[in-house]
């Protein structure tokens, strides 16, 4: 993430959640259109509408009550990621791991649930539409890369259906900083004073990816 991404995270000591219109893939929390087209097709031959309908409500209501926080589960960095999430010298990359992800909820009464993205093309899927939480953790294999499982929240009726930010134990989650690979020691120093104003133990260390273009 940007830095002022890992600063309002300490500020407001919660991570925040987003539903798929504003996570910049096209497909987020849609049903994969070559699905969705053998779907359509069986309502055809049955002479109902259960699967358009079923669709319908995924567009109207579930992609906007359905939020989202995504993490990468790789065991190794990825230039990819420093490149596409942290743009300049001054890019941080959380570690933990499954357990404290979970653990660090304990601070909210919202009900958080935790999966592993399942990647499909067309020719290679798995895809159940009697469990509606599939949209929100199927993606193209393109992103593929990304290893991503994601932390995920319904809002309630009297939220507004679009981001929301969900407390979390910081003492808990953050296990590791990793910072950008080309940043100065400067950045490094703020880090270990944020560090200590916020009270947090975590280990601080520089990104092993070493290219240029970071």
């Amino acid at each position: 993430m940007d830095f002022w991404k890992f600063l309002n995270l300490l500020e407001t000591k919660s991570l925040f959640f987003s539903n798929s219109d504003n996570l910049g893939d096209n497909n987020e929390g849609r049903i994969p259109h070559f699905i969705l087209e053998r779907m359509i097709e069986q309502d055809n031959e049955r002479g109902n509408r259960n699967n358009q309908d079923l669709n319908d409500y995924l567009e109207s209501t579930l992609r906007k009550n359905h939020l989202i926080s995504s993490w990468s589960y790789a065991e190794r960095e990825s230039f990819a990621m420093w490149k596409m999430y942290a743009k300049d010298k001054t890019g941080i990359a959380i570690e933990t791991d499954l357990k404290l992800l979970q653990e660090s909820f304990n601070k909210t009464d919202r009900i958080v649930y935790i999966g592993e993205v399942n990647y499909i093309n067309e020719d290679n899927y798995h895809f159940s539409t009697s469990n509606m939480f599939y949209p929100f953790v199927t993606k193209l294999d393109f992103y593929r890369f990304e290893n991503e499982i994601r932390c995920v929240t319904i809002t309630k009726d009297d939220e507004e259906p679009e981001s929301k930010l969900v407390e979390i134990d910081l003492s808990t989650l953050i296990k590791k900083v990793h910072i950008s690979p080309n940043s100065k020691p400067e950045f490094r120093k703020l880090i270990e004073l944020l560090k200590k104003e916020y009270q947090l133990e975590f280990e601080i260390c520089y990104s092993k990816v070493s290219d240029s273009w970071l």
